[in-house]
């Protein structure tokens, strides 16, 4: 499975001038639909900022490393339940989204689908700016 994050253009906006979105899709791999919907499209709601990434790391290592049993959060209707068994990741606008099992994923894929999208976030804003997840 390989995710890619990048910018996309916006337009032009008259006082910001040029607008660019983050963005992010699968690029390869088996179960696309799957981590587009569950990861690709949450990425934005939950983790807008480096610190909102670390916030999220941080609930994972305490799971990890047992000083916490699970942990909830996330942002713009998007709900992340954290334990040892993995992150069950909800997107509250759909009940169809919510509680499925295709929406579970091993806290180590969300470590490093978190860790790229926190390096992505401090690159430059330029639609050359890309980075590559490659997860197991």
């Amino acid at each position: 499975m390989e995710l890619k994050y990048y910018y996309i253009p916006g337009g032009v906006h008259p006082i910001a001038g040029t607008v660019l979105y983050r963005a992010a899709l699968v690029s390869s791999g088996e179960n696309a639909e799957r981590y587009e919907l569950y990861i690709c499209t949450v990425l934005n709601a939950i983790a807008q900022t480096q610190e909102d990434c670390d916030r999220l790391l941080d609930c994972i290592t305490s799971i990890e490393d047992g000083s916490q049993s699970s942990e909830a959060g996330g942002g713009n209707d998007v709900e992340l339940t954290m334990d040892a068994t993995g992150v069950q990741v909800d997107i509250l606008i759909n009940d169809d989204w919510v509680g499925q099992p295709e929406g579970k994923f091993t806290l180590q894929e969300w470590r490093q689908v978190l860790e790229q999208w926190k390096l992505f976030l401090g690159l430059p804003k330029s639609l050359e700016t890309v980075v590559m997840v490659k997860l197991p």
